[in-house]
């Protein structure tokens, strides 16, 4: 079976993990699989824009693939429509965005698209971003299936020292780790807040975002006298984003909003101490026998600063830290995630006749 896998732009981030996840996992159970981008780079006015999606549909309607795998809202409109228009069996999307934070266009269009049934399967990766569609129609939510998100434990390929060293860290000084685009989502600016009242550490942050999120952001930790304390890496590949989180001493996510959080999981894997907002999701991606997370306010400047102080200066001990990094792995399993994707893609066997 050939597949196709869309994805809006080559920017790094944890879509584009999921999708080499998937691809990956797939190819070994015998797919062709190929993952194209939509979008020839992101922050693209709106006519730019709108040509591309156009071309792009054109694309879809001509295409050959057996099945087609989207993950993010116009690409999953796109192929919801003009998949079935071509006749192409499998079209499966994902819910990589709670409706409130969607552009209402595009929200709008999903809504009817799932409606109509073009999609034959509509994947939510935690119960709680399900929950988030319980008030559409019931035509909508008949497709609309739980395949939670698995990750493979980070490794990395440099030494603490190395990566370091690379990024210009110094070498004895606490860093604080936030992967993720520059973005209101994400919610950078209350670490460079925080970063003030804690003394002599380091805010890095494994990502890059637009010129506007940017500038805030330094424009800010240069307006608090902490510009020279803040290192925003730029887009890494995977494996770098890996190293740094062995190369740092407590990893913070303070989104304001997530449907999974991949990076909070991973760092989990990575045994790093872990400071998040206190999300449901995170919540439930998190459960543990293990209390080892602290969920703090998002928008609670003095909480995080003490919570990084405390995770800075007093870390949990190794092995509770090595308990729950397996706890977690264990229950997000790469193989359990795979799994419900080639179930999605096998043909169904035809129902047994009933004898006269």
């Amino acid at each position: 079976m050939r597949i196709l896998q869309i994805l809006h732009t080559n920017q790094r981030g944890g879509i584009e993990t999921l999708g080499t996840m998937v691809e990956q996992g797939l190819t070994s159970h015998g797919f062709d699989v190929e993952t194209i981008h939509m979008l020839s780079a992101t922050g693209l006015g709106a006519p730019r824009k709108a040509l591309e999606v156009a071309k792009f549909a054109t694309r879809l309607l001509r295409d050959d693939h057996d099945a087609i795998i989207a993950y993010q809202a116009t690409a999953s409109v796109l192929t919801g429509v003009c998949g079935f228009l071509r006749g192409c069996q499998y079209r499966i999307v994902h819910q990589t965005a709670i409706p409130s934070e969607t552009a209402w266009p595009v929200r709008l269009a999903d809504k009817i698209v799932g409606t109509l049934g073009l999609y034959t399967a509509n994947i939510a990766n935690t119960q709680c971003t399900e929950r988030e569609f319980r008030d559409y129609p019931a035509t909508y939510r008949k497709n609309l299936i739980l395949i939670v998100h698995g990750l493979d434990a980070p490794k990395g390929e440099r030494s603490r020292y190395e990566t370091r060293q690379r990024l210009g860290i110094p070498q004895e000084r606490k860093t604080i780790l936030n992967v993720g685009r520059l973005s209101a989502q994400k919610n950078q600016l209350i670490l460079v807040d925080a970063l003030c009242r804690v003394d002599d550490a380091m805010l890095v942050v494994g990502g890059y975002g637009e010129d506007a999120d940017f500038s805030a952001f330094m424009n800010r930790a240069t307006s608090l006298g902490v510009a020279d304390r803040v290192l925003v890496t730029g887009p890494l590949p995977r494996a770098e984003i890996l190293d740094l989180y062995r190369a740092c001493d407590v990893f913070a996510f303070p989104s304001t909003w997530e449907t999974f959080g991949l990076a909070a999981a991973e760092a989990a894997m990575a045994e790093i101490p872990l400071l998040v907002s206190d999300l449901p999701v995170l919540r439930e991606v998190l459960q543990s026998t293990q209390p080892l997370v602290s969920f703090l306010p998002v928008d609670d400047v003095a909480a995080w600063a003490a919570a990084i102080q405390t995770a800075l200066s007093a870390p949990p001990p190794p092995e509770l830290r090595a308990e729950f990094s397996e706890e977690i792995r264990t229950r997000l399993s790469v193989d359990t995630m795979i799994g419900h994707y080639v179930e999605l893609l096998r043909p169904k066997a035809a129902a047994p006749r009933s004898e006269p």
